[in-house]
Formats: structure tokens, C-alpha cells, sequence
């Protein structure tokens, strides 16, 4: 296998911009800068234009696209269809069709849509209970759609909740353009006052991490990177792969905006709690195989729930590895070893999730010999993913 080596930088983050795009849409003075062209991306701003024509809303594959957009359809007077795939159809909906129950909202779910009736919110005189169980967009949803509301809202909690770093994240992105909020001093409830209004004019949207990651893991096991645009101080929780991959005895620096990776010597074994950065879990698992000695990966029962079983697909790239772990609900115990993949060559599907592809292509970077099924699937969050993969040195996109 050819060493990776990469100088440039990566497109806009996903979940920043369809949250700023989401925005945008109760202010056309409001100016979002930065780009991406993957799926999401895409849908979202797709989506926002067909709302305002009266048409279809396509989602794809997007969990996100589907509650952030579900929820802004329910702002508007109106019927509005939004449709999508069987897999995203069979992710959990119950926590979103619960809060438009709450709002007033009628609805009718099939097993590739759902048909929304809407005479915009209706004031609830109990607080909006969200289930955040299971993910965090759910009340990001309602959130970054509370712009212009003619009544404060009270938002609580109910369940344990995950990925609050993608929560805080929401919250602090939402006072930047200008929101004001009180959290409750036992932080299971949030105070939106009345008639929110978007203050700042623009807002640029720091480079995706998460794309990042999966260059940098890349990176760490054969060749180097220099990946400009680095957010020094990042809203985004995925920036914490900076510090799992120094304890992990990467070679790795961040000078000015310059995230600097070289090929480590050997990788050492990491104990880490992925509960505020989920979407680590693929990629850093095929990391931990490669480790010389025993991983836990843990905090991250939601992983059964993204675009694929992350836990159980995982599970089998680790057996085509000839890699021995342990499964637990919320992540994965990995025996690491330094000795070579098997020689036989394999397949692994991966499963219509996009991180699935990119954690294979680490083992097929570090040597392994595997065939990819579905690999274009990387579009959905990365679509220049195998064009700098394959392009050496080539120069990536500016965000």
C-alpha cells in the first residue's frame, strides 16, 4: 500500500452548517459561509427550498435532515410530505413524533415518509418533554427552530441523555447568532424566551472534524498529514480525537491553524468514554486493533441507532481482521495486536454507513487486503473522501 500523504484542508462540517442553514431560513439577511457538497449538505438545503415551494421534502439518508426538517415543516401552516429511505424511515422516530404531538402537529408515518398537518406551533402549557435518549438533534431540532416564536418555550429533559458535546455545541452555536436561553440550574430544562431574533450577519463554519479524523487516522498508520483550517477553539466534540490520538503515541501537532500528523511507530492501547463523540467510534476502533495491547471503547449505547448498527458492523471488520474483542451495549472491548492482517483477501459491505467505509480504509491503508462494498456511501458526509485517498499530495478543497 502506497504511504498516504495529504496537504490541504476539507469542506465545511455538516452538522454546523445544516444547523446555521436551518437558521438562515427564519432570516434572509442572515449569510452562511462555507460549503460542502456531501448528501446532508445537500438535503438540507434542498429540502429548505421545496418547504418554501410546497413541495416534496427529500431527506435521503439523513437522520438529522429528516428531524431538523420535520420540525421546521411544522412551523408552517400547511400540509408538507417529507420522504426518505426504508433505513431511515427505521431509525427511531418516537422522540420527534412526541414533540409535534406536544406542538399540536398531526401526522402520518409510513415506511418511506411522513405527512405532516400543521397550523404552526400551538403553546403547550406544560414545558416540551424531549426524550434525549438516544440522540441529541431531537432537541437541536427544536432548538435551532424556535427562531421568531411568538411564545417563550420551556424544553425538559427526560431519560438519560447522550452526545451532549453535539448539544452544547447547538447551544453555543445558537448564541452566537444571537439566542438567548436559560438552563435550569439541574440543566433537565432550558427557558427560550419570545420572538428570538438572529443577530449577527454571517457566520463561517469551522472545517468538518469528524472528515478530518478519518485523514488524520490515515495519516497515523502509514504517511502524513498537514491539514490547514483547524479551528483552534472548535464547537465541534469530534475535535477531542486531537488528544485520544496523542495518547495513542501519534506523532501530531496543532500550530496556527495547522493540524500537523506523521505515521506512529506503534500505537499504544486507550481507555475512552466516546459518550460526546460518537461518530470516533468506527474509525478508532480499527486503531484500537492495531494497538499492541487491550482497548475499551464505552459511553455510546446510541451507536446501535446511527445509519447502521455501528457496535455489530464493527464487530464484523474486527473478525475479518482476525481481531478478538468483546461486545458491550455501549461499545466494544478490543484486543489489539501488532501483527499483520490475514493475508486472505476479503469483503466487508459496508453497510450504507459511511464511517464503516472509512474505518475499513484504515485497515486497507495499514495493509490489509479488502474489498469494499458500497464505498460510495462516503458521500453522504465526505464526498472528496476517495479522491484525496487516492490523490497523494493533491490539494483538498478550501471551506
Amino acid at each position: 500500500m502506497t504511504p498516504f500523504f495529504f496537504k490541504g484542508s476539507v469542506s465545511a462540517s455538516k452538522s454546523l452548517m445544516n444547523r446555521a442553514l436551518l437558521a438562515q431560513s427564519y432570516s434572509s439577511e442572515f449569510e452562511v459561509r462555507g460549503d460542502s457538497q456531501c448528501d446532508d449538505v445537500q438535503k438540507m438545503r434542498e429540502g429548505l427550498r421545496s418547504l418554501l415551494d410546497g413541495n416534496e421534502i427529500d431527506c435521503g439518508e439523513g437522520g438529522s435532515v429528516l428531524r431538523f426538517l420535520a420540525l421546521r415543516a411544522s412551523r408552517v401552516k400547511g400540509k408538507h410530505r417529507l420522504k426518505g429511505s426504508v433505513r431511515l424511515f427505521a431509525r427511531p422516530l418516537g422522540a420527534l413524533l412526541e414533540i409535534l404531538d406536544q406542538f399540536g402537529v398531526e401526522y402520518e408515518v409510513g415506511p418511506t415518509h411522513l405527512e405532516i398537518e400543521s397550523q404552526g406551533w400551538r403553546q403547550s402549557p406544560t414545558p416540551i418533554v424531549i426524550d434525549r435518549s438516544l440522540s441529541s438533534q431531537f432537541a437541536s431540532g427544536v432548538l435551532f427552530n424556535s427562531w421568531e416564536l411568538p411564545f417563550p418555550l420551556v424544553l425538559h429533559w427526560s431519560g438519560q441523555t447522550v452526545s451532549d458535546g453535539y448539544w452544547n455545541m447547538s447551544l453555543t452555536l445558537a448564541s452566537r447568532l444571537g439566542m438567548k436561553w436559560e438552563l435550569s440550574s439541574d440543566s433537565h430544562s432550558l427557558l427560550i424566551p419570545s420572538s428570538q431574533k438572529i443577530h449577527a450577519s454571517n457566520y463561517s463554519v469551522e472545517l468538518d472534524l469528524s472528515s478530518a479524523f478519518a485523514l488524520a487516522a490515515l495519516a497515523a498508520v502509514s504517511g502524513s498529514l498537514s491539514l490547514s483550517g483547524f479551528p483552534e477553539e472548535s464547537l465541534q466534540p469530534d475535535a477531542i480525537f486531537v488528544d485520544i490520538l496523542k495518547k495513542m503515541g501519534v506523532p501530531i501537532t496543532l500550530n496556527q491553524g495547522v493540524l500537523q500528523v506523521h505515521q506512529a511507530t506503534s500505537l499504544k492501547p486507550i481507555e475512552w468514554n466516546l459518550s460526546q463523540s460518537p461518530d470516533l467510534f468506527p474509525v478508532l476502533s480499527v486503531l484500537c486493533a492495531l494497538a499492541d495491547g487491550t482497548s475499551l471503547l464505552m459511553g455510546a449505547p446510541q451507536l446501535e441507532y446511527k445509519e447502521s448498527n455501528r457496535i455489530q458492523e464493527i464487530a464484523k471488520l474486527l473478525t475479518l481482521l482476525n481481531r478478538r474483542f468483546d461486545l458491550r451495549p455501549d461499545g466494544l472491548t478490543i484486543y489489539g495486536s501488532q501483527e499483520k492482517w490475514p493475508e486472505a483477501r476479503s469483503s466487508f459491505s459496508c453497510a450504507n454507513d459511511h464511517r464503516l467505509a472509512m474505518a475499513a480504509q484504515i485497515a486497507i491503508q495499514s495493509g490489509a487486503s479488502m474489498d469494499l462494498i458500497g464505498r460510495e456511501v462516503v458521500f453522504k458526509s465526505f464526498p472528496e473522501y476517495w479522491a484525496i485517498v487516492q490523490g497523494g499530495r493533491a490539494q483538498g478543497p478550501t471551506p
